[in-house]
């Protein structure tokens, strides 16, 4: 991926509203930046039947300007640990997610094509946490409160505030670890 990488709005908004518009078969989010304007669009794919057994696997990350599709993500079906993939507007792979557990603590990483290696520091699962790649921070996220009506029904809404030299293929990877995050706690809810 070169820096010509296509990331739409994205590339130049340093803080995203990410609020969860979920519905009985979907777990869309619509992306606002901080003046509340439209940045991007989380449409949830896939059949409504694979939805309806398996959950909310796939999804199609939008240029909410131009409808113009920046990326793909994907829960990998495995055993064991998460395992979720980005792949760009082409179908060509953009970044590999990993949820690993261990003693008493879970961690997330992730691999970029362009060579960055990120990895969440803090509680992923409460309501702050950074993301650091070489042990620089280059991404924070804060659990907002959604509204009352919006928090019964189990919508999530977050604050990701980007580091501004961050180029556009690592924010897109950043964003949908964001997604990859709240699809992991959905699922870890689902199942306790």
């Amino acid at each position: 991926m070169d820096s010509g990488f296509f990331a739409g709005r994205l590339a130049h908004t340093d803080v995203l509203h990410m609020q969860q518009t979920t519905s009985f078969m979907s777990n869309d989010f619509e992306v606002t930046d901080a003046q509340e304007r439209p940045v991007l669009r989380v449409r949830t794919t896939g059949s409504g039947a694979s939805r309806f057994f398996m959950g909310n696997r796939s999804f199609v990350i939008e240029d909410a300007e131009t409808g113009r599709t920046l990326f793909g993500f994907e829960d990998v079906v495995t055993w064991g640990r998460d395992r979720m993939s980005m792949v760009d507007a082409e179908g060509l792979p953009l970044a590999r997610l990993r949820r690993e557990h261990a003693f008493f603590s879970t961690k997330v990483s992730c691999q970029v094509v362009d060579g960055t290696e990120f990895e969440i520091v803090g509680n992923a699962w409460g309501k702050a946490y950074q993301v650091h790649a070489r042990g620089v921070q280059i991404a924070a996220v804060e659990r907002r409160w959604a509204g009352l009506s919006r928090g019964l029904m189990g919508h999530s809404r977050y604050e990701v505030t980007l580091d501004p030299s961050m180029p556009p293929i690592v924010r897109c990877a950043v964003v949908g670890t964001v997604l990859g995050l709240d699809l992991m706690r959905a699922k870890d809810q689902s199942s306790s």
